[in-house]
């Protein structure tokens, strides 16, 4: 959390050449416009992507040397490209790229087969990867973690995204003494209400809702429900944060508080009297979870959207006067406080993950095992042949019904969500079953492989 990086650095000049895979999406541009501002520790050696006139515009628009861009079809044009100075090399094929001489793959494709596969090639060449797929790491994480183990290099997800800064956090708060009671996330997209106008706003849509205002503030659980009835016709849920915390999940062995979280609608100041136990007053029934809220705030608020949590028990009473005194969010019975991120920045933070890997060996992993996961269940009959193909920007599965379990608590051949994706059903699947292994057809999947392989592996994690 809080250090120097120059002093951590200082005696590091050796400088990462990066290759990236998946660059045309958010993340990907917001890291190719940050690298030429960190020269001193990154280079760009290699993009990847399905277009590579694509790509070449993509960098021509961030002011890259074009003189430098040597597009490659195999392995000859890339031994060509890299007689020259300090190249560029433009991919389509991703399987060329253990051959590009790169420390560090950035992977942000998003596609869970082809991250892992691509991530599995790199580490058993040495190479460093950074995830950014949550979708391919909530399945393959855990082998991936234990490849890269056995090749002496770092598999980390990379900074910039929740499950990164979550983990981040949560290391801090354990380096202090402090006991974690929950953690977890705001939705992606703030709920804003104006309470002199009555109108509500999420992600373009309006609606007036005086009733809100009733309800502003928290008055024990029973607001929360009325909250949540009021803003019934809003989405409240959404699937990518159950692979977020799924990813959480698995680096520290918080379990998930319950199988389709809480989400309730609350503001950040009621965080520490809402992630607490029922018998406090709040709506755990466990302690030392993962959970997800979405955060609702005025206009003239700054946004927590894609900010992260953590809250903590208050074992000292005069300590947390003293910093509620200050401003920090200290619940109302001065049991509990919580400590939070409000932000997250993708590519922009992205480097210090390469960085960490590259010249201090560093992941964000103390460990990685499938300590929860991510389960779909039919919301319609399915039949035998219909294809699950994944769609829209945030990665979703249709008519299927998600869930977060403990690994402990899930049906053994449950198919974990991603690795449902763009496969085929070999079997009718009922409203109301769990999609298994065996109603897919999987023949040939490595991420299968990697997931089967991942979940042999038992090791303890604990925060």
């Amino acid at each position: 959390m809080l250090m120097n990086y120059s002093t951590l650095f200082k005696d590091n000049a050796k400088v990462a050449q990066v290759g990236i895979i998946g660059a045309n999406g958010g993340f990907g541009y917001s890291f190719l416009a940050q690298v030429p501002r960190m020269q001193d520790s990154l280079s760009l050696r290699v993009i990847c992507d399905l277009d590579m006139d694509v790509s070449r515009k993509l960098l021509e628009s961030l002011k890259y040397d074009s003189s430098r861009f040597h597009p490659c079809r195999n392995q000859r044009d890339i031994e060509q490209a890299l007689k020259t100075d300090d190249p560029i090399i433009i991919l389509e094929d991703g399987t060329l790229l253990p051959f590009c001489k790169i420390d560090v793959l950035v992977e942000a494709t998003g596609s869970p087969e082809v991250s892992s596969v691509m991530a599995q090639a790199c580490l058993k060449q040495g190479i460093h990867v950074c995830m950014v797929s949550k979708e391919a790491d909530c399945v393959s994480g855990p082998y991936l973690y234990n490849l890269a183990r056995q090749h002496n290099c770092v598999y980390a997800i990379a900074a910039g995204d929740q499950p990164a800064n979550l983990i981040q956090l949560l290391s801090w708060v354990k380096m202090l003494g402090l006991e974690i009671i929950a953690c977890g996330k705001s939705s992606e997209y703030d709920f804003v209400y104006d309470l002199e106008t009555g109108v509500f706003e999420f992600q373009g849509q309006t609606a007036v809702l005086p009733d809100l205002a009733d309800h502003w503030h928290l008055d024990g659980m029973q607001t929360l429900k009325q909250r949540s009835r009021i803003l019934s016709d809003f989405p409240q849920f959404a699937v990518p944060d159950y692979c977020e915390m799924n990813v959480v999940s698995n680096a520290t062995g918080l379990k998930p508080s319950c199988d389709r979280f809480h989400y309730p609608v609350c503001r950040v100041e009621e965080l520490a009297d809402i992630y607490i136990p029922v018998e406090d007053g709040g709506v755990l029934t466990k302690t030392g979870v993962v959970d997800v809220f979405n955060n609702l705030r005025r206009p003239d608020e700054a946004s927590f959207a894609g900010g992260v949590f953590v809250i903590v028990r208050c074992h000292d009473e005069k300590v947390w006067s003293l910093l509620r005194a200050k401003g920090h969010v200290v619940s109302r019975n001065g049991k509990y406080a919580c400590m939070y991120l409000p932000y997250h920045f993708m590519g922009v933070e992205a480097p210090l993950s390469v960085v960490n890997a590259f010249r201090l060996g560093l992941s964000t992993y103390d460990a990685c095992t499938h300590q929860a996961i991510m389960l779909a269940t039919a919301e319609r009959d399915f039949k035998q042949g219909e294809r699950m193909d994944l769609r829209g920007h945030h990665r979703l599965l249709d008519d299927v019904h998600v869930q977060l379990l403990s690994a402990q608590d899930a049906p053994v051949d449950a198919a974990p969500y991603y690795l449902i994706a763009g496969r085929t059903l070999t079997k009718d699947v009922r409203k109301g079953q769990t999609i298994t292994i065996d109603m897919l057809d999987l023949d040939g999947s490595e991420l299968e492989r990697m997931y089967r392989e991942g979940r042999s592996v038992c090791v303890t994690v604990a925060f």
